[in-house]
């Protein structure tokens, strides 16, 4: 009897652990995600929730701080940070938005402690960031690489009649092969069009397997290993 009551204390606890991890793994995505969120509207919206209550006052108008105000001006205010970053978005698409860019990333790269945490921080960015990318690469393949019968998710950066092919004497295809987990590095390789196998999934969810070092399937894969 000792022993069975054993057992039943033992399984019981081993459940409410299991449920317990499993609840933690999910509420801490969940959680996070509404901090860094929070965070980064007040973290944005500070400067312009300052220059809001000063445009106020300056007109006289001096509203009670209560936690509803606050509430508002800080949505105002994130609001007009999102606007000024859209519109700097916006003209950094045009030409004398990139060259002013440029200049200021040439600026950035001359400063010797600037640069280090300017670069740290862009190539962190640039590596969680796939909108850039999805314009860059057609699509995601499976090819074979770095040796047959091993194979690894590339992006098609070009296809079609090049020197490269003329010089192989075949129809070569352009292929990036990113690193994991950081896909900023890769491999830039030329192989037969015949040899990939194109996916049907998207570059951003490509990218995020790579990133997660397989460990994120996406859905349209995922169900297909199923059936």
């Amino acid at each position: 009897m000792k022993n069975i009551s054993q057992n039943k204390k033992g399984g019981f606890g081993e459940s409410l652990r299991k449920a317990f991890v499993t609840g933690l793994l999910f509420c801490l995505p969940v959680s996070l995600t509404i901090y860094i969120i929070v965070w980064l509207v007040n973290f944005l919206a500070s400067p312009a929730r300052g220059g809001l209550k000063y445009f106020l006052h300056f007109f006289g108008v001096d509203l009670p701080a209560t936690p509803l105000f606050n509430a508002a001006v800080t949505i105002v205010a994130a609001f007009i940070v999102a606007v000024a970053i859209a519109f700097i978005g916006f003209v950094s698409r045009n030409l004398f938005g990139r060259f002013f860019i440029g200049l200021l990333e040439k600026l950035l790269h001359r400063l010797p402690m600037v640069r280090s945490i300017y670069s740290a921080i862009k190539q962190i960015i640039d590596t969680f960031s796939v909108g850039g990318k999805e314009e860059t690469f057609s699509r995601a393949v499976m090819v074979e690489f770095p040796r047959r019968d091993c194979w690894t998710i590339g992006f098609l950066t070009h296809e079609g009649e090049t020197e490269f092919s003329r010089l192989a004497g075949t129809d070569l295809v352009h292929i990036f092969v990113p690193t994991t987990p950081n896909p900023t590095g890769g491999y830039m390789i030329f192989v037969p069009a015949s040899t990939i196998k194109p996916l049907d999934v998207s570059v951003a969810d490509a990218m995020k397997m790579i990133v997660s070092g397989g460990a994120l399937i996406p859905e349209e894969m995922a169900e297909k290993k199923v059936s």
